[in-house]
């Protein structure tokens, strides 16, 4: 599972569609392309969603239709 901790010190796990997302898992973003999902930050303020890595750059988390969900 891909884990980080946001702005508030809580340890929270990235996820779509209620599932946990795991490094190296592929997923399709709003276009119908596809990348291969290597990490991540949660938000590191309230405002922010933070973050996703992918093997075709850093993107926010509606991009793959996922969310920074506390643990």
């Amino acid at each position: 599972m891909i884990q980080s901790t946001d702005h508030a010190g809580r340890a929270c796990t990235l996820t779509h569609n209620g599932q946990p997302v795991r490094a190296g898992e592929i997923l399709e973003d709003f276009r119908g392309d596809q990348a291969r999902i290597t990490g991540g930050q949660a938000p590191h303020k309230p405002s922010s969603t933070g973050k996703i890595y992918t093997d075709a750059g850093n993107y926010y988390p509606s991009v793959f239709n996922c969310k920074w969900t506390p643990t």
